[in-house]
C-alpha cells in the first residue's frame, strides 16, 4: 500500500559490540540509554574468531554479559573470519537500526597494516546507524585479539601476509648487499645467508611462503652469484647440488613449521570442543527445558545465521514441518530452505542456514544431545499425562470411598418411601402419604446436589470446563442460585444485592452453581433461627458478594483446608454432602478470574467473600 520495497523499521533495535575489553561497561550503559529513549530493544553481540568454536570468555566479558542482562538486553555470540563483517551481518539479521561500538585505541601504524574495524563497519553499514563511542577505560590489560587461523595450515592470514612481505623485501635487499661484498664471500656463505632468510620466512608464514622464498632465493643465487655470473647456466655440479639442497631445506623447514602450527590449531579446536560440550552438559543438567539454550549455543558455536529443529507431522498426506526450537534469522521453516540438514530421529531434523564450514565432530555431538533433549521433552509430556491419570484415579478412589455412604443414604430413603407408597395392602392417611412424598422430594434434591458436585469436581480435575463469558449483574445471579435450593431453606436467606452494581464478566451458570454451594454451606453452618445474609457491594474496581452465616466460624489454620475436596470442618460429618461444595465453588470462581476467601463476621460466624473485577467492556 505504501510502496515499501525494503525493510521498514517500526521499532528501534540497538546492537552493541562487546569485546571483553576494559571500557565495555561504558558502551553497554550508553547503548541501554539509547534503547530506553527510543523505547526499543537492546542486544549485545560478541564476535569470536572462527578458528576456535567456543573460545574461553574473559572475566570482563562475563561481567559485561551480566551487566547487559541486568539492563534488560539480550546476548548473542557469532563466529566470523572478519569482525566487521560479522557485526554488520548479525545486525542486519536481527533487523537492527543502530550499532554501537567502541573507538579503536590501536596505533595508526597498526591500523594501516591490519586495517581499521571501524572503517570496515562504516563502509558496510549503508543504512545502519553506527555510533562510535570513545571509552575512558585503558586497554592496558585488555586481552589480545585472537588471530584467525587458516583451516589448512593453522597459521593466521596476517602471519602469511607478513612472511610474504618479508620475503619480497628481504630477498632483494640481501641480494643487493651480497652483490657488493661477493668477492669476499663464497657461494656457500651466500647460500647460508639466503637459507637464514628463508628459515625466518618459514618460521613466520609456514610452507608456501618458505617454498616461494626458497625458489626466489635459488634464482637470485644462480643469476648473481653462481658462475657464470648473470646467466642462468650452472657450470659446476657441486653448485647445482648446493642450490637444490638449499631449496629442499627451505621446503622442509616450512613443512615442519606448518605441521606444528596445524597441530596447535587442532589442540585449540579440541580444547574449545571440550569447553563447548562442558557448557552443553551444564545446560542439560540445570535447565528444565534446555532445547532453546541448546539451539542458541549451536548457532553460536558453528557460526550459523540461523538454526532450527524441525519436526514433521503426519496429519495429512503432505509433509508439514513444525518448528520445535529456533535461533537466529531468518529461520528455515523446512529442510529445503537450509544449507545443511542433519537427521536427529525419524521425524526430526536439524536445519542450518549460513553454515559454510561445519565441524562434523561438534555437530555430531550436538545432534546426539538434541536427540536426548527431545526424548526428554516427550518423556516429560508422557509424565504429565501419567500424573493426570494418577490424579484422576486418585479422584475416583476418593469418590468411591467418600460417596459410598452419602449416596446410599438418600437412595435408601427414596427406596423405602417409594416401596411404602406402592404397598397395596397398607392404608396410608393423606398426611402420611404427603410426608413420604416430601421425603422423596427432599432426598431427590439432596441426591441431585451431591451428584452435581461430584460431576463438577470431576470436570475441574480433568480440565473439562468450558467457559461462556458474558456481562451479567449479581442481581441476576443470586435469585437464580437460590432457586436451586429447597423452597423451605429460602425463607432463612436475606438478600441485599442492589441492581445498581456494575456488571461483571463471568460464566453465569458456573457462578450460579458457586453461589448456590456457598449459600447451602452457610445454611448448614447457621443455627435454625439465624438467617443467612447475601450482601452485594462495589469496592473500587471490584464487585463483592458476601455470604454471611452465624455459625461457629472457621479457625485461621483451617481456612485453606475447607476448600480442599472431601474436607469438612473438623472432619465431622454433618449428614449432607461429601465436602465438595466449597472446593467446587472456589474452582469455578478462580477459573473465571475471581477470588473466593474466608473472613470473620463481626458478631460471630463466617463470611464467604466472592470478588470479581468490574467488566471493562463498554456498552454499545
Amino acid at each position: 500500500d505504501h510502496d515499501i520495497a525494503d525493510a521498514w523499521e517500526t521499532r528501534e533495535r540497538v546492537v552493541v559490540a562487546l569485546t571483553g575489553a576494559p571500557g565495555g561497561d561504558v558502551l553497554i550503559r550508553r547503548a541501554a540509554r539509547m534503547a530506553r529513549r527510543a523505547q526499543g530493544d537492546l542486544l549485545g553481540v560478541y564476535v569470536r574468531p572462527s578458528d576456535g568454536l567456543a573460545s574461553r570468555s574473559s572475566d570482563l566479558l562475563e561481567q559485561h554479559k551480566r551487566l547487559l542482562v541486568d539492563l534488560g538486553g539480550g546476548y548473542q555470540e557469532v563466529a566470523a573470519d572478519d569482525v566487521a563483517d560479522g557485526l554488520v551481518q548479525l545486525a542486519r539479521a536481527e533487523r537492527a537500526t543502530q550499532l554501537v561500538m567502541g573507538a579503536s585505541r590501536h596505533s595508526r601504524w597498526n591500523e594501516l597494516v591490519r586495517g581499521s574495524i571501524t572503517s570496515k563497519v562504516l563502509r558496510a553499514a549503508r543504512d545502519l546507524d553506527v555510533h562510535v563511542i570513545s571509552t575512558v577505560a585503558s586497554e592496558e590489560h585488555a586481552p589480545r585479539p585472537r588471530r584467525r587461523l587458516s583451516r589448512a595450515t593453522g597459521i593466521s592470514r596476517r602471519r602469511e601476509r607478513s612472511s610474504l612481505v618479508l620475503a619480497a623485501l628481504g630477498l632483494p635487499a640481501l641480494t643487493l648487499l651480497l652483490d657488493n661484498v661477493y668477492e669476499d664471500l663464497g657461494l656457500t656463505s651466500v647460500l647460508l645467508l639466503y637459507l637464514l632468510l628463508v628459515v625466518g620466512v618459514a618460521a613466520l608464514g609456514g610452507f608456501w611462503p618458505a617454498f616461494l622464498a626458497a625458489i626466489a632465493g635459488f634464482l637470485l643465487a644462480n643469476y648473481f652469484f653462481t658462475p657464470p655470473i648473470h646467466t642462468w647456466t650452472i657450470e659446476e655440479r657441486d653448485n647445482l647440488i648446493a642450490l637444490v639442497v638449499f631449496v629442499v631445506i627451505g621446503a622442509v623447514v616450512g613443512t615442519l613449521v606448518s605441521r606444528m602450527a596445524r597441530r596447535k590449531a587442532e589442540a585449540l579446536r579440541a580444547q574449545s570442543h571440550a569447553e563447548t560440550l562442558a557448557q552443553l552438559g551444564a545446560t542439560l543438567v540445570s535447565d528444565p527445558d534446555p532445547l532453546p539454550a541448546l539451539t542458541e549455543g549451536l548457532r553460536g558455536a558453528l557460526g550459523c545465521s540461523a538454526v532450527a529443529v524441525l519436526r514433521d507431522t503426519e496429519s495429512s498426506s503432505e509433509t508439514t514441518w513444525v518448528i520445535e526450537s529456533s535461533a537466529g534469522a531468518p529461520v528455515p521453516s523446512s529442510p529445503d530452505q537450509a544449507n545443511v540438514t542433519v537427521p536427529i530421529d525419524e521425524h526430526t531434523v536439524l536445519a542450518l542456514c549460513g553454515a559454510d564450514d561445519v565441524d562434523a565432530a561438534l555437530l555430531q555431538s550436538f545432534t546426539g544431545q538434541l536427540s536426548l533433549v527431545l526424548e526428554r521433552r516427550r518423556l516429560r509430556v508422557d509424565a504429565a499425562a501419567a500424573v493426570g491419570l494418577a490424579e484422576a484415579n486418585e479422584l475416583r478412589t476418593a469418590l468411591l470411598a467418600a460417596v459410598s455412604h452419602d449416596l446410599r443414604t438418600p437412595l435408601s430413603a427414596i427406596k423405602a418411601a417409594a416401596t411404602t407408597l406402592l404397598q397395596g395392602d397398607i392404608e396410608l392417611a393423606p398426611a402420611e402419604r404427603d410426608e413420604l412424598l416430601e421425603g422423596i422430594d427432599e432426598e431427590s434434591d439432596r441426591l441431585n446436589t451431591l451428584v452435581g458436585n461430584l460431576l463438577d469436581m470431576s470436570r475441574l480435575q480433568t480440565g473439562g470446563v468450558d467457559l461462556v463469558l458474558r456481562d451479567v449483574g449479581l442481581d441476576e445471579i443470586v435469585p437464580a442460585a437460590l432457586h436451586g435450593l429447597p423452597a423451605a431453606t429460602n425463607e432463612n436467606v436475606l438478600v441485599d444485592v442492589p441492581e445498581s452494581l456494575p456488571p461483571i464478566r463471568v460464566d453465569a451458570a458456573l457462578l450460579e452453581r458457586a453461589v448456590e454451594n456457598l449459600v447451602a454451606n452457610a445454611l448448614h453452618a447457621s443455627p435454625a433461627d439465624e438467617p443467612v445474609r447475601v450482601i452485594g457491594g462495589a469496592v473500587l474496581d471490584h464487585v463483592e458478594l458476601r455470604v454471611v452465616d452465624r455459625g461457629p466460624g472457621i479457625p485461621l489454620d483451617q481456612r485453606d483446608r475447607v476448600f480442599q475436596p472431601f474436607q469438612r470442618l473438623g472432619d465431622q460429618h454433618h449428614g449432607n454432602g461429601v465436602g465438595l461444595g466449597l472446593a467446587v465453588a472456589r474452582g469455578f470462581v478462580e477459573m473465571m478470574g475471581g477470588e473466593l476467601s474466608v473472613e470473620d463476621n463481626p458478631g460471630g460466624g463466617t463470611a464467604m467473600v466472592l470478588r470479581f473485577p468490574v467488566s471493562r467492556r463498554q456498552p454499545t
